[in-house]
């Protein structure tokens, strides 16, 4: 382990579906060489909790006809936005040929935000309960 600089930081927690979570400041993650992927060990014990990274893991690359593949399905979706102004609300609505990419797009826009909302600093009233309702009534 890095027997690095002691740092003391307030952090909001973000939650996201069932889960809570806590950015590493980049200062840290340096400082301990943490990457994507990498395990951490939590402990909580005596009103406090404990994080500490474990031996770092390998993070499997992507392959290019990876990227590839899925840069060529991301370019065949079209988004349209438009703004409820009476409503405050904005609309957002994605389409394209290839239906199954459309509905991974939305159903991960959907469960990230929570997430990317608390990282602007807004508060959201409810979480999202599942996978969003999908043309039909289908769930995915």
């Amino acid at each position: 382990m890095n027997s690095g600089a002691n740092v003391s930081i307030d952090k909001r927690v973000i939650k996201s579906g069932g889960s809570l979570y806590v950015c590493v400041p980049n200062e840290v993650a340096e400082q301990w060489k943490l990457n994507k992927g990498d395990e951490v060990h939590i402990e909580a014990r005596d009103g406090a909790l404990r994080i500490e990274p474990k031996q770092s893991t390998f993070v499997q690359s992507i392959s290019e006809q990876q990227v590839e593949a899925y840069n060529r399905a991301i370019k065949g979706i079209e988004a349209r936005v438009t703004l409820e102004p009476e409503s405050q609300a904005i609309r957002l609505e994605f389409g394209g040929e290839n239906k199954e990419m459309v509905r991974s797009l939305v159903r991960n826009l959907w469960l990230n935000l929570p997430a990317l909302l608390s990282m602007l600093g807004v508060r959201t009233g409810s979480e999202p309960a599942g996978a969003p309702e999908l043309q039909g009534g289908e769930k995915k």
